[in-house]
Parts: structure tokens; sequence; C-alpha cells
């Protein structure tokens, strides 16, 4: 089953934000590159920059499948073996995740590994790795059902 994730307006604000700065750019900054070189570089550069901004903003979501769950954020992709996960509770932690909004949830694993994500429906989402491994412990905290 696969879970996409909640798009928060803080992160949104911050990729859109850097999309529109790098559109902008060519068209406010005074003078520009000096040679045809340069422009066709920072052309390219630009580019690149916000076709991966769309392919995480447009791609991560997280899939349980099995007894796995394989997290997608764009490029990076990682599994996590549900039968390791230990515990899972609601966090707000703006550290860097495969996580499109600031309502995230903390998944401990393993015996030091943690993953921040933010499925649109929290609630569902432990409940179907609870299924598979009765022993997640879902720490205190409201879960959002959207």
């Amino acid at each position: 089953m696969r879970f996409y994730s909640k798009k928060g307006l803080f992160i949104g604000a911050i990729l859109w934000g850097t999309i529109a700065f790098l559109i902008g750019a060519f068209f406010v900054l005074p003078g520009g590159p000096e040679g045809k070189g340069e422009t066709v570089t920072a052309v390219i550069i630009c580019s690149l920059t916000i076709a991966f901004i769309l392919w995480l903003w447009f791609a991560t979501y997280y899939e349980i499948i099995g007894n796995h769950l394989r997290i997608v954020a764009g490029p990076f992709r990682s599994k996590i073996d549900i039968m390791e996960i230990k515990s899972i509770r609601p966090s707000r932690n703006i550290v860097s995740s495969p996580a499109l909004s600031i309502n995230r949830l903390e998944v401990l694993y393993g015996k030091w590994g943690i993953v921040l994500i933010s499925p649109k429906n929290q609630k569902q989402f432990c409940e179907k790795l609870q299924k598979i491994n009765p022993k997640i412990e879902i720490k205190q905290g409201k879960l959002k059902p959207y």
C-alpha cells in the first residue's frame, strides 16, 4: 500500500520559493552572465536544480510491500524491515528528511536507525504497520488522520 507524503506550507514555501528565485534570477539580475557559454551553463544548472526539486515534490511517498517499508523521495530510496521498527511518535523536527511537511512521524528501527516521514494519513499508516508488527509502540501524541 502506498502513502503519499503530506505537503506542508513551510516546506512548500521553501521549495517553490527556490524555484521562483531560480527562474526570476534570469529576469531580475542586471547584466547576467557575460558570455554565451556562461549563459548555457547557468540555464543547465538552474534547470537541473528545478527538475530535482520538482522530482522531490511530486515523487515522495512511503510504500508497505510485504514486511518492508520502502521510502522514496525523488531519486533517494531506502527500505526498512517493518519487523525491526521499535516505535513511532509524532514529531515536528525540521531536520532534513524524506518528508514534505513538518507534521512528521519519527520511526525508530534497528539498533540506532531513525527516519522522519510525513504520510498524509498518519493513523492509517501506523495501523498498517502494526498489523504487520504488533510490537511497534505508538508513542504519545495525536496522529493526524489526513
